[in-house]
């Protein structure tokens, strides 16, 4: 369901900075570029991690999309990607 580049880790450890206790949130928000189902895309913050969230662990970063929002991953393998300034959602 989820895969993540070194690239990305890395841009997300330094740019995102999480604290003890808390995870990259993926969520879904309305509208954006990258819309995996029409007129939503996803998007990343940092916050505290819900107990109800699928949390995946790479390389000690927490990432976690909350049950609310796991529709919008249904069927599609997320590649989070980055090109040194930003990051880039796409699909399997």
């Amino acid at each position: 369901m989820l895969e993540v580049t070194d690239r990305a880790l890395d841009w997300m450890k330094e740019e995102l900075e999480p604290n003890e206790g808390q995870g990259v949130n993926i969520y879904v928000r309305y509208g954006g570029e990258t819309q995996l189902k029409q007129g939503f895309s996803p998007a990343l913050t940092v916050e505290r991690i819900p107990s109800d969230s699928k949390v995946y662990d790479f390389e000690g970063l927490q990432i976690f999309i909350k049950e609310s929002d796991l529709w919008y991953f249904e069927d599609t393998e997320l590649i989070i990607d980055s090109d040194e300034d930003e990051i880039i959602f796409d699909s399997k």
